[in-house]
């Protein structure tokens, strides 16, 4: 759903320096701030700026939202084997405040464990590469 807000000239001037300052639209970062601003808070999770822009991590650490998600859809883990056997030093309150986090933006991160897949990546390397370089880094040339 599009929705339309009206900022104060100056406001609307912040947002496009900070969107031409990290090399993203305005819309981009109006939608972080105000999901930052009005997400329901969750005790083990913190928004964090990186280089390809705000992500959830369980705080304290730098584990994305969008790798404990990974684990649990893409290998088959449950919370409970990943507080005992995987992150140890995770707990388990931690991994299932990760989950109701998931829930409540559950578009957003799936599109970042989307992003963070072997296959995207592969096809990043492809396309930097070309289908000879990536061959050869990853030793598949002839």
């Amino acid at each position: 759903m599009n929705s339309t807000i009206t900022l104060s000239e100056r406001t609307f001037k912040l947002l496009v320096e900070q969107a031409e300052r990290v090399k993203r639209s305005p819309n981009e970062i109006a939608d972080e701030v105000l999901i930052r601003h009005f997400s329901s808070p969750h005790a083990y999770i913190e928004l964090v700026e990186t280089t390809s822009g705000v992500t959830a991590m369980i705080k304290g650490t730098r584990i994305p939202v969008y790798i404990i998600v990974g684990y649990i859809q893409r290998a088959g883990a449950s919370p409970e084997s990943l507080a005992a056997e995987v992150m140890p030093h995770v707990s388990l309150a931690a991994i299932h405040d990760v989950l109701s986090y998931y829930y409540d933006h559950k578009e957003e991160v799936d599109r970042e464990v989307g992003e963070n897949s072997v296959e995207a990546s592969q096809k990043y390397l492809r396309e930097r590469l070309g289908e000879e370089g990536y061959n050869r880094i990853t030793g598949q040339s002839k």
